[in-house]
């Protein structure tokens, strides 16, 4: 592992501590795992995405043509 030094507002630390000991964490373990979380969470938004345009191309739903008509959605 490395050792990476930050730079934060005293508030934010001090909350940040409050919430590691709610959670039975040290602030480097709450820190981490957010960190984690965070590049994670950035790969899953990406590959949603990309699935999402892919659909665009072939369209979200196969609907048969014969299935339905204007004049039965008012039945």
């Amino acid at each position: 592992m490395r050792n990476i030094t930050f730079r934060l507002p005293a508030d934010l630390v001090r909350q940040a501590r409050i919430l590691a000991a709610r959670r039975d964490l040290s602030l480097n373990a709450l820190v981490r795992e957010a960190l984690e979380d965070l590049v994670k969470g950035g790969d899953r938004c990406r590959n949603a995405g990309e699935r999402l345009l892919r659909k665009t191309e072939t369209g979200l739903y196969e609907i048969s043509p014969g299935f339905w008509n204007r004049a039965s959605l008012y039945d």
